[in-house]
Order: structure tokens, then C-alpha cells, then sequence
């Protein structure tokens, strides 16, 4: 993740940019040059790395965040763009993976946190509306002057206005994020509570791994950022949904489609048959048989017949009389042994009726 500086080191920045004690380009390309030199004379040369880092393997194992949350993005931009009644871009800038505690110490604020709970997965999530994006979101509504940020000034909290209008793009990024992880896995998202200090949170360890994603919203001279933070370890529940992104989109729920695939096989014809017996003969025994003779099959007139459906023995049962005609009453499956005595007399039913 880039370098992002903490309140402290904004306000020092400031106070040196009033005072005019900031080192100018010139001398800091003067200090780059020195240091290049020197480790080309021999000096240390080499490139720091985190071994204890996890994002490649992260990255490799969660391939679909990325699409799940562009989906996220563009459903976001239409929902905001109905709702201030303006034409608003939204995008995925990046995603990162860190510790928690490292994201909070670079939280600028004042910022707004939405804890949200992911109850299927016993995790959380949080959606956090940036100071920057809640200036411009109240002055793209309310047809304010459109200030720049620099000259809001710095405040400690949101008034009561900006927290009214974060509760309603609140709302409606939770809809829209689960809308967006429809495709690969039904996440449900319960809205807890509102913080306005990060360390206040609670719901997330600072030492676990978070993916933290950044969503810039831009109007026509305004810009902002908001976060979506994931909390990884409840994601490796549902491991095997995000290993693939999902491109398409249905245009029915999958219940739809199942209930239009179970009519469709219940209305195939099948070819159903019954073999009342057989036996074996010689050709010079089938020659020498007269009318009035008797044929011994090799089935015992009590015992369940083999039922097959497309040529496939699956079913057994007994042989009977229903309103004149001969029927056969299923008493169980070939393929399941194991097949309860409720299924079995659903069977019978069916076949009498």
C-alpha cells in the first residue's frame, strides 16, 4: 500500500508549509544523488521485503474480490447518481492487504466508520466514508459553493447534517455490496453501529489481516474516497467461492431456474417396462411345445419384480390388480437398499394412482 501520513504528519506538513521550513526539490535531489553515489561506490545496494508479507498468497487464494467489488463500483455509481440526481463516477482504485492496527494508525480524521456484521460468516466488515467524500457528498446535494477540501478546515467531528447524509449513502453502499456478491456467494450484511473513533471499533483484531479497498467517487469538480475493510480469516470459509471471478450475470434467481429444470424433467416422457418372468429353452424343446402346454418361468408368483425404466432396472415390486388391470406396486429402489418406508409407500401411491 502506498504511504499514507497520519494526522500527526498532516498537521506537522501544514504548519511547515505556513512557516516556510520545508526543504526545497533541489536540495532533497541533492541528497538522492549523494546516496545513489555512495552505493554505487560500494555501499549498501539492496531492495527491503516483508517476509512475513501476505499478499500474494492472499491475492492468489481470493482472486474474485477484485471483481466482486468493480461490480460493487458500478452499482454504487448508479445508486449514487439517482440519489444526488448528478452524474457521479465511481471506481476501484486498489486493494490492500495489511494489519488492521496498520490501517488505523493512517485513518485521517475526522472519518466515519460503519461496522457492519457478515452473520453467515460470524465475521465483520467496514464500510468508512472518508472526510474528503462527506464534504462533497453534502455539497453536491445541498448546492453548496463546491470548496475545496483544503479550506473546510480541520474539525473534529461530522456535523449532524453530514452524519445524515453518511447514513443514507451508508445504506445504500450495504445494498449494493450485497448485490455485488450475489454472483459468486450470498453474503448478508446487518448494519451495527456508527463510529466516529477508529479505536472504538472493537469488532477486529488490530494484529489480523484485512483487505482494505479503495473506492474513488468523483462529481464534476469534487472528488472523494470511501473503504470497504474485510476482515480474511471468515473468508476462508467460503474459500472455494472466491478462487474464480464471475463475469455474467443471471437474469433470474437460481431458484427460478430450478423450478424451471425440475418441470421440465417431471415432463419427460420414460420408457417404463416389467418383466413378469423368463426362462431358458433348447430349440428342440421350443419345437416340440403343443398348445395346452406349460412354460415354468423362473420367477416365483410372490416375489417382487424387476421394474426398468429406459432399460435400467431400478425399481421393484408386487404384481396386482387395480379396477381390472394389471399393476405393479413399487415396494423400493434398486439403486438406494436404504430407502425409508416414507418413500416407499409415496411410491406405491403414485404407481396405484
Amino acid at each position: 500500500m502506498p504511504e499514507v501520513l497520519s494526522q500527526a504528519e498532516i498537521d506537522s506538513l501544514l504548519s511547515a508549509v505556513s512557516n516556510g521550513d520545508l526543504e526545497s526539490d533541489a536540495g532533497k535531489k541533492e541528497e538522492n544523488q549523494k546516496a545513489n553515489s555512495a552505493g554505487s561506490e560500494g555501499g549498501p545496494n539492496w531492495i527491503a521485503y516483508d517476509l512475513t508479507s501476505h499478499e500474494k498468497i492472499v491475492r492468489g487464494k481470493m482472486i474474485a474480490l477484485q471483481g466482486i467489488h468493480e461490480r460493487f463500483a458500478r452499482l454504487f455509481r448508479a445508486s449514487l447518481t439517482n440519489h444526488l440526481k448528478r452524474q457521479v463516477s465511481v471506481s476501484l482504485n486498489r486493494m490492500d492487504f495489511m494489519k488492521f492496527g496498520d490501517y488505523l494508525n493512517n485513518l485521517v480524521l475526522p472519518t466515519s466508520v460503519n461496522i457492519v456484521s457478515m452473520t453467515d460468516l460470524k465475521g465483520s466488515l467496514l464500510f468508512i466514508v472518508s472526510s474528503k467524500l462527506t464534504y462533497a457528498l453534502v455539497d453536491a446535494y445541498y448546492g453548496g459553493s463546491e470548496r475545496p477540501f483544503s479550506k473546510v478546515g480541520n474539525r473534529d467531528e461530522f456535523t449532524s447534517i453530514e452524519n445524515n447524509m453518511i447514513s443514507k449513502v451508508s445504506g445504500l453502499a450495504l445494498k449494493d455490496l450485497q448485490e455485488s456478491w450475489k454472483l459468486n456467494y450470498p453474503l448478508k450484511l446487518q448494519p451495527l453501529r456508527n463510529e466516529t473513533n477508529p479505536h472504538f471499533i472493537g469488532t477486529i483484531h488490530p494484529s489480523e489481516l484485512v483487505a482494505v479497498l479503495t473506492v474513488d467517487v468523483e462529481f464534476e469538480s469534487l472528488s472523494g474516497s470511501c473503504f470497504v475493510v474485510l476482515q480474511l480469516e471468515p473468508l476462508n470459509k467460503i474459500q472455494e467461492y472466491l478462487a474464480f471471478n464471475v463475469t455474467g450475470d443471471f437474469s433470474v434467481e437460481n431458484g427460478e431456474w430450478r423450478e424451471h429444470w425440475i418441470r421440465e424433467v417431471m415432463s419427460t416422457e420414460l420408457l417404463l417396462q416389467v418383466e413378469l418372468g423368463a426362462t431358458q429353452k433348447k430349440l428342440g424343446e421350443i419345437e416340440n411345445l403343443q398348445n395346452g402346454n406349460t412354460i415354468v418361468l423362473a420367477q416365483d408368483s410372490v416375489a417382487p419384480l424387476t421394474v426398468y425404466v429406459q432399460g435400467l432396472p431400478l425399481m421393484a415390486g408386487m404384481m396386482g390388480n387395480v379396477r381390472g388391470n394389471l399393476a405393479i406396486r413399487m415396494t423400493k429402489t434398486l439403486q438406494s437398499e436404504d430407502s425409508s418406508e416414507g418413500d416407499i409407500n409415496e411410491q406405491s401411491k403414485v404407481a396405484n394412482g
